[in-house]
C-alpha cells in the first residue's frame, strides 16, 4: 500500500489535472453555460497549481510509477510546455471576439482532457499507455476542431480529422501489436535490451521494419510529416483559431516528445543490443529524407496561400521537417537541438496565432488582403508579428535563428550536410511568404478599420515578441533547461 501511495504522489500533477477537468465540467453544468468566463478563470488558476507542482518536482530522481508511468525531467519538459501552451490558449479563448461569450465551458474541459492525454503520452515507455494517451489527446482534439457545430468549415475539419486520425491510429496500433508479437513485451526498454528484437533483426529484419514503419507513420500523422500531412491545412483552417493554436503548438510538441522518447529508448539508451543500435542508423536516414521532403512541400505549399491561417498550417508542416533534422542525427546533441527548437517554436507560433486571432476579431477575415494598412492602426501587435515572422524564418537576433543554427550544426556534424543545405534553401523560400504579411501590414494603403483597444491581449502578444528576441540573445536559460531535461 505504501508503494502504491508513493506512486500516486509521484503523479500528483496528472491527478490534479484530472480533478481540475472534472471541476470545470461540473461547474459549467451547474452554471448551465451562463458564465463561461468564470470557467476559464478556474482553468487558469488550476493550470497555475499544476505548473507549481511540476516545478516543485523538477530535478528529482527518475522513477517508474505503477509499472507504466515514467516520471523524469524529460517528461517534465513537455508537461511544462503543455501547461504553458494551455495557459495562453485559454487566454485566447477568453479574448476571442468571434467566440460566443456564453456556452463555451466545454472548451476548457476538452483542452484539459487533451492535456491529460499528453501528460501520459510523453511520460511512458510502455506502448499501451502511449497509445491510450495519444487517443485521449486525439478524441479531445476531434471535438475541439468541430466545436462550432453550426459552421460548415468547422464540421468539415472535425470530420476529416476523425477519419484520418482513426486511420493513423489503426496503423500505429497494428505496428505496436507486431512489435509485441516479435518481442513479447510492450516496454521499449525491454525490447531494446532483450534478445528477441536483436535476433529478429539479425535473422529477418523485414517484420521489424514493417512494425517500426507503422508506428512511425502514427507519429508522422500527429506531427504533420509528409506523406501524412494532408489533414493539416483543412483542419487548421476550419477549427476555431484557439483550437488551431493548441494543435499547432501543444499537440505537435507532444507528438515530437513521444517520438523522441520512442527513438531514444529503443535505439540509443544504455544496454541496447548492437544489432538494434545499428538498425537505428537506417531509421536516421529515413528521418533525414522525410525531413527534406516535409520542409520542402510545406514551404512550397505556403507560397500559394491567400489565407494567413492556411499559410501558418503549411508553415507548421515545414517546421516539422526542420525538427526532424535533429532526430535524424540519432545523437543526444541532435535531440537537444530539436527540443530547443520546440521551445523557440512555443514563443513564435503562439505569438503568430495570437496576432491572427487579434485581427480576425477586427476584420472577420484571415486573408492577407484583410491586413492591408492595419500595421499603423495596431503598431504594437503588428511589430510583434514581424518579430515572430523573422524568427520563423530563422533570422537573427531571434530565438528561431539560434534554434535553426543548432539544428544545422548538428545535421552537418551528423553527416547530413546535404540536409542542412536543403533546409537553408527552404528558409530562404519561407522569407517570401512570411514577409508578405509584413508588406500588407505596413506597405499597403491604410485601412479604414480602427481596432478597438485590447490592452491585455496586446500585452500578451507583445510579451511573446519580447521573449522571442530576449531568448535569441540570451539562450542559456533554454539551453540549460533542455540539457537538464535530456539527462545532462
Amino acid at each position: 500500500m505504501d508503494g502504491y501511495l508513493a506512486g500516486l504522489r509521484a503523479i500528483t500533477p496528472e491527478l490534479t489535472l484530472t480533478g481540475l477537468a472534472l471541476l470545470v465540467l461540473v461547474y459549467d453544468l451547474l452554471k448551465k453555460g451562463r458564465d463561461s468566463a468564470q470557467v476559464g478563470i478556474i482553468t487558469l488558476v488550476g493550470l497555475g497549481v499544476v505548473a507549481v507542482q511540476l516545478l516543485g518536482s523538477y530535478g528529482a530522481q527518475p522513477q517508474q510509477v505503477l509499472g507504466m508511468v515514467t516520471v523524469d525531467a524529460f517528461a517534465g519538459f513537455f508537461k511544462l510546455f503543455t501547461v504553458g501552451s494551455l495557459v495562453v490558449v485559454t487566454i485566447f479563448v477568453l479574448a476571442d471576439r468571434n467566440e460566443r461569450r456564453h456556452g463555451t465551458g466545454e472548451y476548457y474541459f476538452l483542452l484539459l482532457g487533451a492535456a491529460i492525454g499528453i501528460f501520459f503520452m510523453v511520460g511512458t515507455t510502455n506502448l499501451l499507455l502511449l497509445m491510450l494517451g495519444l487517443e485521449l489527446l486525439s478524441l479531445a482534439s476531434y471535438s475541439l476542431a468541430g466545436f462550432h457545430k453550426g459552421d460548415r468549415a468547422s464540421a468539415e475539419a472535425a470530420l476529416k480529422y476523425v477519419i484520418f486520425g482513426g486511420l493513423s491510429a489503426g496503423i500505429m496500433l497494428y505496428g505496436i501489436s507486431l512489435l509485441y508479437g516479435l518481442t513479447g513485451s510492450l516496454d521499449l526498454g525491454e525490447m531494446a535490451r532483450g534478445e528477441q528484437l536483436a535476433q529478429q533483426l539479425t535473422n529477418n529484419p523485414t517484420p521489424v521494419a514493417i512494425a517500426i514503419l507503422l508506428v512511425l507513420a502514427g507519429f508522422a500523422y500527429k506531427v504533420s510529416v509528409v506523406p501524412f500531412h494532408f489533414w493539416t491545412p483543412d483542419v487548421y483552417e476550419g477549427a476555431p483559431t484557439p483550437v488551431t493554436t493548441f494543435l499547432a503548438v501543444a499537440s505537435k510538441a507532444a507528438g515530437f516528445g513521444a517520438l523522441l522518447r520512442f527513438i531514444q529508448v529503443l535505439f540509443m539508451s544504455d544496454g541496447v543490443r548492437e544489432a538494434v543500435v545499428s538498425y537505428g542508423e537506417r531509421i536516421g536516414l529515413l528521418l533525414a529524407i522525410l525531413a527534406a521532403v516535409t520542409m520542402t512541400l510545406g514551404n512550397l505549399g505556403a507560397l500559394r496561400q491567400s489565407s494567413v491561417k492556411r499559410m501558418l498550417a503549411y508553415s507548421s508542416i515545414a517546421h516539422a521537417g526542420y525538427l526532424l533534422m535533429g532526430l535524424a542525427t540519432m545523437e543526444s546533441a541532435g535531440f537537444q537541438a530539436a527540443m530547443f527548437y520546440l521551445a523557440a517554436y512555443y514563443f513564435m507560433n503562439l505569438g503568430a496565432f495570437g496576432f491572427l486571432l487579434y485581427f480576425e476579431g477586427v476584420t472577420g477575415s484571415d486573408t492577407y488582403e484583410s491586413l492591408k494598412g492595419l500595421g499603423w492602426k495596431a503598431p504594437l501587435v503588428s511589430v510583434a508579428m514581424v518579430v515572430f515572422l523573422v524568427s520563423l524564418t530563422g533570422l537573427p537576433p531571434t530565438v528561431g535563428f539560434y534554434g535553426k543554427y543548432l539544428l544545422f550544426q548538428e545535421a552537418i556534424g551528423g553527416g547530413f550536410a546535404w540536409l542542412a543545405v536543403v533546409a537553408g534553401i527552404n528558409s530562404v523560400i519561407s522569407l517570401f511568404y512570411y514577409m508578405r504579411v509584413a508588406k500588407m501590414l505596413f506597405l499597403a494603403a491604410p485601412a479604414e478599420e480602427n481596432p478597438a483597444p485590447q490592452v491585455a491581449f496586446t500585452g500578451l502578444v507583445a510579451g511573446l515578441g519580447a521573449l522571442t528576441v530576449l531568448f535569441g540573445i540570451y539562450t542559456s536559460p533554454i539551453q540549460d533547461w533542455v540539457r537538464a531535461s535530456f539527462g545532462g
